[in-house]
């Protein structure tokens, strides 16, 4: 019995959440593309020592996250009848303005929604300035209203 990664099997409940959402075919490329820009979040985040207890505390907003994205994708594919890297990459860019996953309190969970090719930061340098920053942009958290 093999046993999986904690990245790959959080990857994998985003993607099945993303795949619900989504009436259209996606095309599995364009996934794929996806999927690869965020991995190296994923596993910064979730292969380390405390990545179980990461997961339990953002695993829910993440996979509401994958939920949007699916559906947004949907929209954004609408035209073409299919979900392409474009419609993807509009959806991202729609979720990850709303991908603090509570950041106003765990700074680190801004992280799994990086921009795509971002330079990955040090676990340390990710402050609380940086989520100041991700509430000045994007808003309170649904808490907080």
């Amino acid at each position: 019995m093999t046993m999986r990664r904690l990245p790959d099997i959080a990857i994998r409940e985003c993607v099945t959440e993303l795949r619900a959402a989504c009436r259209l075919p996606i095309d599995g490329q364009a996934l794929d593309v996806l999927i690869e820009q965020l991995r190296p979040n994923f596993e910064r985040i979730l292969a380390h020592p405390d990545g179980a207890r990461r997961w339990a505390d953002h695993g829910q907003r993440m996979r509401d996250n994958g939920r949007h994205l699916g559906a947004l994708a949907d929209f954004y594919g609408a035209r073409d009848r299919m979900v392409g890297i474009e419609a993807l990459t509009r959806a991202f860019q729609a979720v990850r303005q709303d991908c603090t996953v509570g950041a106003e309190t765990t700074p680190l969970a801004f992280e799994y929604c990086r921009d795509w090719g971002a330079k990955p930061q040090p676990e340390d340098a990710v402050t609380l300035d940086a989520a100041q920053h991700a509430r000045q942009h994007v808003g309170p958290a649904d808490n907080d209203r």
